[in-house]
C-alpha cells in the first residue's frame, strides 16, 4: 500500500476590519459620525489529505463458512433386561468407566445359580453314562448266554434273552427321559441366568442411563446402560449446512473452543452415507493422544467456493451503492473519483474482481 498526500493551493480568507470613530458632545447631541473600513487579506494553507493505496494483484480467493460441531461417539449399544419385575441386585460398573467386550455390567436377582447348573450337568453326565453302560452290558450278557449254550450242554439261558432285552429297554427309556428332563431344566436355568445378567457387547465407555439403578425393578427392554465405542470418536454438526460442498477425503480445519482438547485440528467427512440430519467429521491430523469429552464444542470451516490466480483487491477497499460495487481511485489530477467494478467470490480479506480493474492498478484503501 502507498500513501499519497495532496496539498491544495493556498486560499484566501477575507476578513473585514472596521474601525469606527465616534465623537459625541456632553449634551448628548451628535453632529456627525465618522467611520473607516479596511479589508485585511489572510493567507492559510488547506489541511493535507492522506490516502492509503492498495494494489490490484493476482491471487487465490477462498469463500468459506463455519458451522458449529460437538464431540460425540458414533456407535454404541444400549442394554436392557428382557424381563420385568425382578430386582437389579448389583451394578458392577460406574458412569464413565471404560470396559472391554464381555464385561459383566449388572445383574438381576436369581442370576447366581451356578450350584443348580453344576448339579444338573453332573446328573446328565451320570445318566448318560448309565444309559451307554446298559447297551454295553447287554451285548456281553447275550454273548455269554450263547456261549454257555454252545459249550455247556444242559445249561441253556438263551430263552430268557428276549425278556432280558425288554427289561433293559425299560431302563434305557427311564434314563433317556431323565436326561431329557434335566437338559430342559438346565437350559431353562441358563436362559434365566442369561436374562439376569448384562454383558458389554463391545469395548467402550459406560454411560448409566437410569438414576439409582441398583435396587430398582427391571422393566423389559428398558435401556438402562449404554456402552459407547471409543474407537469411533468424531465431531457432529448441528445441521447439514454446506453438505453440497463436501466430498469424501476433503480435509478441513476445525477449532475446538472448549474442553481439555481445546485447539486446532484437521478433519475429514466421516460416514457420509449416513448423514441424515447432521454431518460427521473425524480427526486426521493433530488428535494423537488428545482426550475429548462428550459435548466439547468447536467450529468447522467449510470451503464453499475458491478461485485460483484471479484479480483480487482488499475487501475493505470495495464499496456498494445503488446495487453496484465500486472503488475509489485517483485521477490524473490527483483527485478522488469513483470507479465501478464487478466482483466474483469474496472472503474476509480479499474479493475477486471480474471486471473494472486491471492488475497493478492502485485503488484507495482509506
Amino acid at each position: 500500500m502507498n500513501q499519497l498526500k495532496l496539498r491544495t493551493k493556498k486560499w484566501k480568507i477575507y476578513a473585514l476590519a472596521a474601525g469606527i470613530t465616534l465623537s459625541a458632545t456632553l449634551s448628548g447631541c451628535t453632529e456627525g459620525t465618522e467611520s473607516e473600513e479596511s479589508r485585511v487579506i489572510v493567507e492559510q494553507e488547506a489541511p493535507e489529505i492522506t490516502y492509503t493505496l492498495t494494489t490490484v494483484n493476482r491471487g487465490d480467493v477462498v469463500s468459506t463458512s463455519t458451522i458449529r460441531c460437538s464431540y460425540t461417539q458414533y456407535s454404541g449399544e444400549e442394554l436392557s433386561f428382557p424381563v420385568s419385575g425382578k430386582m437389579i441386585t448389583k451394578v458392577y460398573v460406574k458412569d464413565g468407566e471404560i470396559v472391554t467386550k464381555g464385561t459383566l455390567l449388572a445383574e438381576l436377582s436369581g442370576g447366581n445359580r451356578e450350584d443348580e447348573i453344576e448339579r444338573l450337568e453332573y446328573q446328565i453326565k451320570r445318566n448318560q453314562y448309565l444309559l451307554d453302560q446298559i447297551d454295553e452290558d447287554e451285548y456281553y450278557e447275550i454273548s455269554r448266554r450263547w456261549l454257555n449254550k454252545i459249550y455247556n450242554k444242559g445249561w441253556d439261558e438263551t430263552g430268557s434273552i428276549e425278556q432280558y432285552q425288554k427289561e433293559n429297554e425299560y431302563k434305557k427309556q427311564e434314563y433317556s427321559d431323565s436326561i431329557s428332563f434335566d437338559k430342559q431344566q438346565l437350559q431353562q436355568i441358563k436362559n434365566e441366568v442369561k436374562q439376569s445378567k448384562l454383558y458389554a457387547g463391545i469395548s467402550g465407555t459406560v454411560e448409566i442411563l437410569k438414576d439409582r439403578l441398583e435396587g430398582s425393578t427391571s422393566v423389559r427392554d428398558e435401556a438402562i446402560i449404554k456402552v459407547k465405542d471409543n474407537s469411533e470418536r468424531f465431531f457432529a454438526t448441528v445441521s447439514l449446512e454446506g453438505k453440497e460442498h463436501l466430498k469424501e477425503g476433503d480435509q478441513l480445519e476445525m477449532k475446538v473452543q472448549t474442553g481439555p482438547g481445546k485447539g486446532t485440528y484437521v478433519v475429514e467427512p466421516y460416514k457420509m452415507s449416513e448423514w441424515t440430519d447432521q454431518m460427521f467429521f473425524t480427526i486426521v491430523e493433530g488428535g494423537e493422544g488428545v482426550v475429548f469429552e462428550t459435548g466439547d464444542s468447536g467450529t468447522i470451516t467449510i470451503i464453499l467456493e475458491e478461485r485460483r490466480n484471479v484479480l483480487t483487491v482488499a475487501a475493505n477497499a470495495v464499496h456498494f451503492a445503488d446495487g453496484r460495487y465500486y472503488v475509489y481511485v485517483l485521477n490524473d489530477s490527483g483527485k478522488r473519483e469513483v470507479k465501478w467494478i464487478e466482483i466474483g467470490i469474496r472472503e474476509s480479506n480479499f474479493i475477486e474482481i471480474t471486471s473494472g480493474l486491471e492488475e497493478g492498478e492502485k485503488v484507495i484503501l482509506k
